[in-house]
């Protein structure tokens, strides 16, 4: 069950702590991670971003390398416990932020998968990165309106099966092209 009457702090009045879970706790899981609600209580704390948690590639990583959009990366933890623990905050009046990379994917996601043979005809990402600075990954075109629809769709279903409060964008300038 979700806490219904939960209205997120303002955006001016966000005391945000940034936390990535495997090195935060010993136990790396949001089962865990719910039970310290108090200490971030304690410090003042009125939102916690997570740094990204959606599957990524291997086991050992800061989650920048995604890979599976719309689940919960198994280092984790079950889903549930992810959305108990954000029921949990919202219960304590903190709002959970979603550090999200939709920028960039790598080659176990199944959008890259489908064209491997040919990028060419990919139409989530671009054949060769535009950005020359940076790039990682394999890079989404945000022109393509296969993109913004499924950028839509990731965001959507964080907010409404997870009830999420916000997200925190990952490399934003790769979304100009």
């Amino acid at each position: 069950t979700f806490t219904a009457d939960f209205e997120p702090p303002q955006q001016k009045d966000l005391v945000i702590y940034e936390l990535l879970l495997r090195d935060f706790l010993a136990e790396h899981d949001f089962k865990t991670l719910t039970d310290t609600l108090s200490y971030f209580k304690r410090l003042g704390i009125n939102a916690i971003e997570l740094m990204p948690f959606n599957e990524f590639e291997g086991n050992k990583s800061w989650g920048y390398n995604p890979s599976f959009y719309f689940a919960v990366d198994k280092y984790y933890g079950p889903r549930n416990t992810l959305k108990a623990f954000i029921d949990a905050a919202h219960a304590e009046g903190i709002a959970v932020i979603q550090d999200i990379v939709l920028n960039h994917a790598y080659g176990q996601c199944s959008l890259v998968r489908l064209y491997a043979d040919d990028m060419q005809y990919n139409p989530w990402f671009n054949e060769k990165s535009p950005n020359t600075s940076y790039s990682w990954g394999f890079d989404f075109n945000h022109e393509s309106e296969y993109t913004r629809s499924f950028v839509d769709s990731v965001l959507t279903f964080w907010l409404t099966e997870y009830k999420i409060d916000g997200f925190r964008f990952d490399f934003t300038k790769g979304f100009t092209n």
